[in-house]
């Protein structure tokens, strides 16, 4: 086994220019348990560890094991390895980098599934509950409607005292009713197409261990090194299920995430062995200067003392906004103007206001309250618009060649989904839509120059009805597909309206300001969307979810309460709100309503670190 020592640490040091503290120091030579704040350099720390392991490792049938929350976190570490010649032996057999989806797919799921002679097509949410959905008959669609039932998510298969146990909607137990046989018959359709649930998978996962326990021993083999990534947004049923395969006595498992920032798992069951225990703390961040810092650190729900020894160039007014139903629209440029101010023109990182609460509610209190045309569908990290015309106006907007024509793509992948179509090649063989089989079809029947020249010719002009309409049907005709009541209105043309003056032509979710001559783009987003991201100046903005999050937790944003919040709620919102806080490099501010602000402070120019700038007046 692979013990890194105090030269191990010195040379990485010198070979990527960096110099650890002592604390990262220890992380990096010991496999405790680890928590990092924000701006910690947590992927710059597991990569260097990563580089020594790889300059020591000897065996060929055994490897390390680097397990990630999301696509995004696993691809930052490829990037990282890719830069070193030693890194680059990690990509490649025996070790495995990749998402806990994929990792649990590929060693247990698949396999179990394959070796009781089920094939495996696709593991994706959506296709399967477009799939299912279009299996039943309209009084099954009706009973379901009815009984407030609109997804087919919980059609799966549950791992339940040592067997699979399948859950169909509307139904407690099995029933004699023609609505339960058509779920069950379109689940079995399901199964033998091929097309699964991610969650379902790791009932697979469980099952293939209990019928054989033995294959437990044959991964801890393959991996005696593992390293989780982002472990504090695992999810309970992951958790146990990784501890049952790595907590063992022949692997060096090693976890590394910030249980402030558990956000992903708002119904309860988040992980249990990580984000309740005692971790190894990293405080001391790199992103912000000790201004922030200290604001930052009263939403900390574990109460680490985060700090930073950075220094700005200058002191940020971070600033609350006290607003109202008539002043929330004003805070975009009373922001805009302090970012002028603060922001250097030469940062990179973006401009952000973000919310916890994005989609439009009547009686409640989201981020369309302060911006009208706010779609939480269309920002950079989750655009799934409600219809294919939306697809060409944000490829329109971003105006790059590649990362325009593949958005373009997506719709006609995501239309093809909606009509559980297939591709049919020459040769008579079938593939489900993807960007790569449109691609291969449309060459196969020599309509890829029609297909671009027709795209082009749509971003290239403005689109109105007429032409709209004519272009999409042959659109739909090049890929296969005939315009039918299940994409009927996905493909209906809709006219690229802004809803708020504020936001320009760069799209719903963007606030563009002229400030002194300067151009200040602020991209709105909910805080989920900016998860792991750095800005150069945020703002937050209140929202209610079932109540308000920042006044319930003004006394923690004064400083004035540090005891740990209890109940369900505030946990919540303050995690949300740590994530938020700690986002920007050099300004933050915040929104919140006038009338939950305490009363003895409103007339204050500034408090606890914070400006004060009444919009209501």
């Amino acid at each position: 086994m692979i013990n890194i020592e105090d030269v191990d640490v010195r040379e990485v040091e010198q070979e990527l220019g960096l110099s650890f503290d002592g604390t990262r120091k220890n992380i990096l030579k010991t496999f405790d348990d680890v928590q990092a704040c924000p701006g910690s350099g947590k992927t710059t720390m597991v990569a260097a560890k990563l580089l020594i392991i790889a300059k020591k490792w000897q065996t060929k049938y055994q490897g390390v094991c680097v397990l990630t929350h999301t696509n995004v976190a696993k691809q930052e570490i490829i990037d990282r390895l890719n830069r070193n010649a030693d890194g680059v032996k990690l990509l490649s057999y025996p070790h495995f980098i990749g998402t806990i989806q994929e990792f649990i797919n590929k060693f247990l799921a698949i396999s179990f599934l394959r070796s009781n002679g089920y094939c495996v097509k696709h593991i994706d949410d959506d296709m399967c509950n477009v799939k299912a959905w279009h299996l039943l008959s309209y009084g099954t669609q009706k009973f379901l409607e009815n009984k407030r039932i609109s997804s087919l998510q919980n059609l799966q298969y549950y791992f339940n005292n040592k067997e699979l146990e399948l859950r169909v909607p509307g139904f407690k137990a099995e029933s004699p009713s023609n609505s339960y046989r058509e779920l069950t018959e379109a689940k079995e359709t399901l199964v033998n197409d091929g097309y699964y649930y991610y969650h379902e998978m790791y009932a697979f996962a469980n099952q293939s261990i209990h019928d054989n326990p033995k294959i437990l021993d044959a991964i801890r083999h393959r991996f005696p090194i593992v390293f989780i990534d982002e472990m504090q947004d695992t999810q309970k049923f992951q958790d146990e299920l990784l501890n049952k395969i790595f907590l063992h006595d022949n692997v060096k498992y090693q976890r590394f995430g910030d249980p402030d920032q558990a956000i992903y798992s708002d119904d309860g069951e988040e992980n249990q062995t990580y984000n309740k225990a005692i971790l190894e703390k990293i405080e001391n961040s790199h992103r912000f200067d000790n201004s922030i810092a200290q604001l930052a650190k009263q939403l900390s729900y574990n109460r680490i003392n985060l700090t930073s020894n950075k220094t700005n160039r200058i002191v940020s007014p971070h600033t609350i906004f006290l607003v109202d139903d008539n002043s929330r629209h004003k805070v975009f440029t009373e922001f805009a103007h302090l970012c002028e101010q603060v922001v250097p023109m030469d940062c990179d990182n973006p401009i952000k206001t973000v919310g916890a609460v994005g989609k439009k509610k009547d009686d409640g209190l989201t981020i369309c309250n302060y911006l009208d045309s706010f779609d939480k569908d269309n920002s950079k990290n989750k655009f799934k618009p409600k219809k294919l015309i939306h697809y060409f106006y944000e490829a329109k907007r971003i105006k790059v060649g590649h990362e325009a024509y593949h958005i373009v793509l997506n719709g006609i992948v995501r239309c093809g989904h909606m009509a559980n179509g297939e591709l049919v090649y020459s040769d008579g063989t079938k593939s489900p839509y993807s960007a790569t089989s449109i691609r291969k079809y449309l060459k196969d029947s020599n309509c890829f120059i029609d297909f671009n020249i027709l795209i082009k010719k749509l971003l290239d002009s403005s689109i109105d009805k007429i032409k709209w309409d004519d272009a999409v049907t042959r659109l739909i005709n090049l890929a296969d597909l005939q315009v039918s009541t299940a994409i009927q209105d996905f493909i209906s043309f809709e006219s690229n309206i802004r809803l708020n003056p504020t936001a320009n032509d760069n799209g719903s979710n963007i606030v563009t300001i002229n400030i002194n001559g300067r151009k200040i783009e602020n991209e709105v987003a909910t805080i989920h969307a900016v998860k792991g991201e750095t800005h150069a100046a945020t703002l937050v903005l209140e929202t209610k979810h079932y109540e308000f999050d920042m006044g319930s937790l003004i006394k923690y944003i004064l400083g004035e309460n540090t005891t740990k919040p209890t109940g369900v709620r505030k946990p919540q919102f303050m995690k949300k709100l740590y994530v938020a806080f700690s986002r920007p490099e050099h300004l933050l501010c915040i929104a919140i309503d006038k009338s939950r602000f305490p009363t003895e402070h409103i007339s204050k120019s500034n408090y606890a670190g914070w400006k004060i700038c009444d919009l209501t007046t």
